[in-house]
């Protein structure tokens, strides 16, 4: 409801209720100011310093630290979608280059998972392949957590690309985790490598449906609304059929 709006002052009133949020729920409440705070660029790292990790990858003794410095940094690129190549950061470094260096410090899972989020959603669609590489490290260092936002973020900075060469590097190493998270991480992260790409994307969703892992199919539910593929379509009903019901 307030989103782009930069009021926060509903949170601030409440923040005795906040004080209750625990783990994923501080998470979430503290990424909500970034939601609040969007296109605010000049504030955005004001705003958001109390709740921000250091940047030499220490962490907090604080219980929940991590929830709230997680979130943190997902809010940073929700405050600067798209641009963060350009907004100014810390240090005259833009908000992307910083994201990258708490990425790459970071040693708990949370926090990675938050850098990782924030860093795919300020560089959307940049193309940039230095931040695609250390999404990638992240993504090798095998953390569920970690590498699930990892997956979403690698997809998010080759928006709509349709790149052959990012495509099999997730596909395969989809192929090769044992971790469920990772592997729907990198499945929605295909999806957004081919946002937009209509039927130019049919071919990737067949391999994906092809393939022998659990959810293969959980990467056809995002493209479909973007592409308008009719056969996508029919892909996810059909794969729905038979399924365990909870993947339903």
């Amino acid at each position: 409801m307030h989103a782009g709006t930069t009021s926060d002052t509903f949170l601030r009133e409440n923040l005795d209720w906040l004080g209750y949020a625990s783990n994923w729920s501080k998470f979430t409440a503290t990424a909500a100011l970034g939601v609040i705070h969007k296109g605010n660029f000049e504030q955005g790292m004001v705003i958001l310093g109390p709740y921000l990790p250091n940047e030499n990858g220490g962490e907090s003794n604080l219980a929940g630290a991590a929830y709230s410095e997680g979130g943190a940094l997902f809010g940073l690129g929700l405050i600067n979608a798209g641009v963060g190549a350009i907004s100014s950061g810390v240090g005259g470094r833009t908000v992307e280059d910083y994201l990258r260096n708490i990425l790459k410090a970071a040693q708990g899972e949370v926090v990675q998972h938050g850098a990782a989020l924030g860093l795919g959603i300020a560089g959307m669609g940049g193309r940039n392949v230095d931040a695609y590489e250390d999404l990638k490290q992240t993504l090798f260092t095998e953390s569920a957590i970690g590498g699930e936002a990892a997956g979403y973020a690698m997809g998010l900075i080759m928006l709509g690309t349709s790149d052959a060469n990012c495509a099999n590097e997730m596909l395969t190493y989809a192929r090769e985790t044992r971790h469920e998270k990772i592997i729907r991480g990198l499945a929605i992260g295909l999806a957004f490598l081919n946002f937009g790409r209509q039927d130019q994307a049919d071919d990737i969703a067949k391999q994906l449906l092809a393939e022998k892992v659990d959810h293969p199919f959980v990467a056809i539910q995002p493209l479909t609304p973007y592409t308008g593929s009719h056969p996508s379509v029919w892909w996810c009903l059909h794969s729905g059929v038979g399924i365990r019901r909870d993947t339903q």
